[in-house]
C-alpha cells in the first residue's frame, strides 16, 4: 500500500506499519536485572577505593538510574535528596524527614540500605557529616553546585567525578548492548518503512506524527523524539521553521529516536521518497557525507583518540572546500542519556575503549543565505548517523547497517 499525495499522518502510519510490524520482535530483549545493578555498585565501590575517596554522592540522574534504578525523572527541589554509595558498596540516602515515606516507595536496587533523615531545623549537609563521618567524597557530574557548596561548608572535601568513574557507565555491558542494539535497529527499520510512504506535498509535522504513532504502536512510544526537515530547512541541524511541505527536488532529513528500558536510539538518514530526484550536485553531496562517515567509522577502534576520529571525518569535506559547513562534532556517547561520554570532538584527547557506544554523524549544512558563496541558489542540509559499538577489532553499527543511498537507508 502507498498513500496518496498529500496524505495525512494516519495513512502514512498505516502504510509504514505493514512493513514495520515484522520488525517489532527486535524489541524483545529483557531489562537490566537486579544482579547487574549490584555488580555495577561493586565496580563503583572498587573505583572509589582506588581513588581514595569515602563515597560517591549523586542526585537523581542518569547515574542513579544506572547504579540504583532511581530515575533521572525524579523532581529535584531546593531540599537535597542525595543517593550515596561508599567504598564498601554500602548504599544509603539522605532525605528530608517528611519525604522519607514517599522516597522509600521508589523501586531502588540495593543489598542493604541506610536512610539518613534530616529535619528542617538542621542543615542536611551537617546531618550527613554527623551520620556518615565522610571526609572526602566524589560528586556525580550531574549534581548541582549547591550540593557541592553545602558539602564543603559542612567540612567534607568534594572531588569531581573522575574519568575512571565516567568510564564505568560509558563502557556498556552485554545486557546494555543488547538493549541498544534492539532499539537502534528497530529505529532504522522504522525509517526504512516510512520512506516509501512519504510523498511530495506532505508536511514535516505529518511525517513526525506518523513516526510517533509507529513507535507507540510497537510499544516504545515513551521517549520518542524526532527532527524531520525538508530541503533547505535541514541547513539548521536541530530544526528551522514549522509547516514546510515537501517539494520536488528536496531531500528529507529524519533524525529520530525513542527508548527501550530507558536506553535510547539516535539514528539519522537523509532520504528520498519513491520517484524523488535531486540535482547531481546534491546527490554528490550526500555521498561526500557518506565518505566522511566512513572515514570516522574506520577509526572507531580501541585506543583511538576521539579528536583524531573527528578530524579524520572532516578531511574529505575540507578537501571539497566545504569544511566551514561541517559545523558540529562527529558524535557523542549513547546510553541512558542521549548525549553522554565519550564525545567525538576536536578538543577531546580521551581514547575509546572496547564496549563504548558513540554516534558517528557527520553533516554538511549550507543555508540559503550562504548558498551563493558556493555557487548555489538554495541551501540544504545532509546528515547520516549510526551509533557505533567499539569492539576488539572494529566498529559495529547498532542499527545493523549503514545507509547505502538516499533510496536505501
Amino acid at each position: 500500500m502507498s498513500p496518496d499525495s498529500g496524505a495525512d499522518g494516519a495513512s502514512v502510519e498505516k502504510c509504514a506499519w505493514q512493513e514495520l510490524e515484522q520488525h517489532a520482535s527486535l524489541l524483545s530483549v529483557p531489562p537490566i536485572d537486579k544482579n547487574e545493578f549490584l555488580s555495577r555498585q561493586q565496580r563503583l565501590a572498587s573505583s572509589l577505593k582506588a581513588a581514595g575517596v569515602d563515597a560517591f554522592i549523586a542526585e537523581p540522574s542518569a547515574s542513579t538510574a544506572y547504579y540504583f534504578n532511581i530515575s533521572a525523572s525524579f523532581d529535584l527541589s531546593e531540599r537535597p535528596f542525595l543517593v550515596i554509595l561508599d567504598q564498601d558498596a554500602e548504599f544509603s540516602y539522605l532525605v528530608p524527614s517528611f519525604e522519607a515515606g514517599r522516597i522509600s516507595a521508589l523501586d531502588m536496587v540495593y543489598k542493604t540500605k541506610t536512610v539518613i533523615q534530616w529535619e528542617e531545623t538542621k542543615s542536611p549537609y551537617a546531618v550527613l557529616k554527623e551520620n556518615s563521618r565522610f571526609d572526602k567524597v566524589m560528586l556525580d557530574e550531574h549534581a548541582r553546585f549547591m550540593i557541592a557548596a553545602g558539602l564543603e561548608h559542612a567540612g567534607i572535601d568534594v572531588l569531581p567525578m573522575s574519568t575512571a568513574v565516567q568510564k564505568l557507565r560509558a563502557v556498556k555491558q552485554p545486557s546494555e548492548i543488547a538493549i541498544l542494539r534492539a532499539i537502534n535497529s528497530f529505529t532504522l527499520q522504522l525509517v526504512r518503512a516510512l520512506r516509501p510512504c512519504i510523498r511530495v506535498g506532505m508536511t514535516q509535522e505529518e511525517v513526525t506524527d506518523s513516526a510517533r504513532a509507529l513507535f507507540t504502536r510497537a510499544g516504545v512510544g515513551k521517549g520518542f523524539w524526532a527532527i524531520v526537515l525538508f530541503g533547505d530547512q535541514a541547513a539548521f541541524p536541530h530544526g528551522g521553521k514549522h509547516g514546510k511541505t515537501l517539494q520536488d527536488g528536496e531531500f528529507v532529513l529524519v533524525d529520530i529516536g525513542s527508548k527501550l528500558h530507558d536506553y535510547g536510539s539516535d539514528v539519522t538518514r537523509t532520504i528520498l521518497p519513491p520517484g524523488g530526484a535531486v540535482s547531481k550536485e546534491l546527490w554528490d553531496m550526500w555521498h561526500l557525507v557518506h565518505a566522511a562517515q566512513s572515514a570516522g567509522f574506520r577509526l572507531m577502534l580501541p585506543n583511538q583518540t576521539c579528536s583524531d576520529i573527528d578530524a579524520a571525518s572532516r578531511k574529505a569535506v575540507e578537501a571539497a572546500g566545504l569544511g566551514p559547513y561541517y559545523t558540529h562534532r562527529l558524535g557523542h556517547g549513547l546510553g541512558l542519556e542521549m548525549h553522554e561520554h565519550p564525545y567525538l570532538n576536536g578538543a577531546n584527547s580521551e581514547k575509546l575503549s572496547v564496549g563504548e557506544v558513540a554516534t558517528n554523524e557527520p553533516g554538511i549544512y549550507v543555508t540559503t543565505d550562504q548558498a551563493p558563496g558556493i555557487g548555489w541558489d538554495r541551501g540544504f542540509g545532509i546528515r547520516l548517523e549510526d551509533p557505533i559499538l567499539v569492539t576488539e577489532e572494529d566498529g559495529e553499527p547498532l542499527t545493523g547497517r549503514r545507509a547505502v543511498s538516499p533510496f536505501d537507508p
